[in-house]
């Protein structure tokens, strides 16, 4: 027991400490600051009515300027456990109300302020390390130790002597200068301390340096660059230290928004706007006070030109106005959000890469590694609609894929309901608070007991839920800001948009591809009816019309040996000239039917091969043509009956049927020449002719539109076959057709 109490007293005790020790500087900074304003107030030259007495806005302007630095220093001091910020602020308060008394003549008041003055140097270097968020180093611990030295040697000449004693001194302004040196040396030393750990730092801090930094710089900026400079050069104009000095606020109030950022998310864009609009109008300011100055030093007489110099000067701001807007738009961005995220390239590049994404497969890249990778976002699974409207996974990070296989999410469950009903990003506490009093069926449970999620991101596009992307945490716990919900609304419509269209892609390529196997079917069964036919022709028609032709011979024959009567018997003449006329019909008509039946199927292809049925029927073409082996030359690889399926050697036959009638009918060749080779990866059939030629247009399809259907079905063929078509032609130049096929 007596431990426990030992150990309760070791914790409480120290802070105890630490609160005493805060609240009392607070108190100590809150009664200068009143004592200046009181001793100010009173001021003997303004109850007097002198006229050289100071303004009481310009008197009281460095004490108002105290009570804001006073103010922020007790916020930070309630909302950061690290106090060395709130005491660096604390003095920095005191610094200038002490400062104010210092220079209305008081002593106690001069003495304290070199004292805050030597204790800002070590609680400056101190202060880096508590934006870095680590302990000092070794190397740190030292430095630290010699600037809390010095500070405690600097201040005891002025706790035991008064200012005039001091001065009387010959070595006083040597430790004055020493002081005001030693303290821009530690902040020196600050600001390389924090360029030097920032790479290594995490975001969070990083973002704090950036914020804290810049803030600083931001806030002396006005006061520098609009009035001490132009003052200190003679400019012609210049903004008055009243309206400059308050400015400085901007340096603590930094590191106030680094600490409270997470709370301030909703007003960040807010923020960030203010700031490119001050800084905008700052540089502004400062570029019309520098070229005033040097147009006033480069005139001889400045009153002369001064308005039309002074109007060019404006036009020629004005047009700069814009881009040193959007400078500052990118500088701002990056003291927000670091170097990791840049927004607007983000928004350009996603946008443009899902609008072109028509697959699954390129849509699982972007969202669950490209986008993911931009963002900083470690956690993403990305649900997609189905044929029948149901939500199932379509890619999901390791963390969380493994507790959603085999998910699906009804069309017209609550939780799609819900989703529909809120097209914004939604934080994964609402989403569980909001469906906590629903019945759920078991894929809307899987996902809402999910851990790790951060964001729900319903893709809403023409009206339906299209899909939803669910969003994890960042490292470091980092928090979204505003920028970046605004971010993930816009990308949750941009991957709407995508969703849809794959779906839509789908639907199209599933009609399509439906199309294609009734057509192909369509193919194979004319193909099957064809050969039927040609079969019937060959084994009834063209056998029945030999017969009848046999029989026609025979009463020939018949009616020859029949003896010579005396004298002409125009009856017999009569038959003899008809069956002499039935006989050249019923041939004419075999002959028809034969080359009928080789258009229909070609005869041979399946008992024999591919490569004498082409021969075949180029021979076939020759005699029905009377054409000569110089136009019709053939060179072909043996490929028989067994080296490939019967549909594909027929689509191969059909290509070359095809290609070798348009050159025989259309293209008025002189020469034509059929290849067949065959390789142990596939086989390919070409076919040239040097003919008038054609424009080849770039889609087949412009064929079919103008009645032309025998190219386009040659590519139907050969794409059922798995194989490609190639037509390279020309006006004038011939034509060459090229299959691939591969040798299955």
């Amino acid at each position: 027991m007596a431990g426990i109490i030992m150990n309760k007293r070791d914790k409480i005790l120290p802070l105890v400490r630490e609160y005493l020790w805060g609240f009392s500087l607070t108190l100590v900074a809150l009664g200068v600051i009143v004592w200046a304003v009181v001793m100010v107030w009173t001021r003997p030259c303004r109850s007097a009515g002198f006229s050289d007495c100071p303004s009481l806005l310009w008197d009281f302007e460095t004490l108002l300027l105290a009570a804001g630095i006073w103010v922020i220093a007790l916020v930070v001091q309630i909302m950061d456990r690290r106090k060395v910020a709130a005491a660096l602020f604390l003095l920095c308060a005191g610094t200038l109300a002490t400062g104010k008394l210092s220079a209305m003549g008081s002593d106690i008041g001069g003495r304290l302020f070199y004292i805050l003055l030597a204790w800002l140097t070590p609680l400056a270097f101190h202060f880096s390390h508590t934006i870095l968020d680590r302990p000092p180093g070794r190397l740190g611990r030292i430095v630290l130790g010699g600037l809390y030295t010095v500070a405690t040697v600097g201040t005891l000449p002025f706790m035991f002597w008064t200012i005039i004693t001091l001065e009387s001194q010959g070595d006083f302004p040597l430790l004055r200068s020493g002081i005001r040196l030693i303290l821009a040396l530690s902040f020196g030393l600050g600001w390389m301390l924090l360029l030097r750990h920032y790479r290594s730092s995490s975001r969070l801090v990083r973002q704090r340096i950036r914020l804290t930094v810049f803030g600083t710089l931001f806030a002396t900026t006005p006061l520098l660059l609009l009035s001490l400079l132009p003052e200190t050069f003679g400019a012609p104009i210049y903004v008055p230290y009243e309206w400059t000095l308050p400015w400085l606020l901007l340096s603590p109030l930094s590191y106030v928004y680094s600490l409270l950022r997470r709370q301030l998310q909703r007003t960040e864009a807010l923020f960030n706007r203010l700031a490119v609009y001050y800084l905008t109008i700052t540089l502004f300011l400062c570029l019309y006070l520098t070229a005033a100055t040097l147009l006033n030093y480069l005139t001889v007489r400045p009153s002369d030109y001064w308005p039309l110099g002074s109007a060019l000067l404006g036009v020629g701001l004005v047009l700069l106005f814009a881009p040193l807007q959007r400078l500052l738009q990118h500088l701002m961005s990056w003291i927000l959000y670091g170097s990791e995220i840049h927004y607007t390239e983000i928004i350009g590049h996603f946008a443009e890469a899902f609008a072109l994404t028509l697959d699954r497969e390129s849509l699982s890249h972007l969202l669950l590694v490209e986008w993911p990778r931009a963002m900083r976002i470690h956690r993403v699974a990305a649900l997609l609609k189905n044929s029948d409207s149901t939500l199932s996974l379509l890619g999901a990070s390791a963390e969380l894929k493994e507790n959603l296989i085999d998910l699906q999410i009804p069309a017209e469950g609550y939780l799609s309901v819900y989703l529909h009903s809120t097209p914004v990003p939604i934080p994964d506490w609402q989403v569980k608070q909001s469906l906590a009093q629903y019945s759920l069926e078991n894929g809307e449970t899987s996902l809402l007991v999910l851990s790790g999620v951060s964001y729900w991101l319903p893709l809403i596009s023409g009206g339906k839920l299209q899909g939803l992307l669910l969003i994890g945490q960042r490292p470091d716990d980092d928090p979204f800001s505003a920028e970046d919900e605004k971010i993930l609304s816009t990308m949750a419509h941009q991957v709407g948009i995508a969703a849809h269209n794959v779906c839509l892609t789908e639907e199209t390529r599933l009609a399509r591809n439906e199309l294609t196997r009734a057509h192909q079917q369509l193919l194979v069964e004319r193909d099957q009816s064809q050969r039927r036919l040609a079969l019937e022709l060959h084994d009834e028609g063209i056998q029945e019309l030999m017969g009848i032709l046999f029989q026609v011979n025979q009463i020939q024959r018949d009616l020859s040996r029949m003896p010579k009567e005396r004298g002409q018997n125009p009856s017999k003449k009569r038959i003899a000239e008809t069956l002499l006329s039935v006989h050249d019909q019923i041939q004419s008509l075999i002959t028809y039917l034969r080359s009928l039946t080789y258009e229909l199927y070609p005869p041979g292809l399946e008992e024999m091969g591919l490569t004498l049925a082409l021969e075949s029927y180029t021979n076939h073409i020759k005699r029905q043509n009377n054409l000569t082996s110089q136009f019709l030359k053939i060179d072909m690889d043996k490929i028989g009956s067994a080296d490939l399926a019967l549909p594909i050697a027929t689509s191969i036959f059909r290509a070359a049927q095809e290609a070798l009638r348009n050159a025989l009918n259309h293209a008025q060749a002189k020469n034509v020449i059929l290849r067949l080779r065959r390789s142990p990866t596939c086989i390919t059939l070409s076919i040239i002719d040097n003919g008038c030629g054609f424009r080849v247009p770039v889609r087949l399809s412009v064929l079919a539109r103008n009645g032309h259907f025998g190219l386009v079905g040659m590519a139907e063929r050969v794409a059922w076959a798995g194989g490609e078509l190639a037509i390279h032609s020309d006006l004038g130049t011939g034509t060459e057709v090229i299959v691939y096929v591969p040798n299955k």
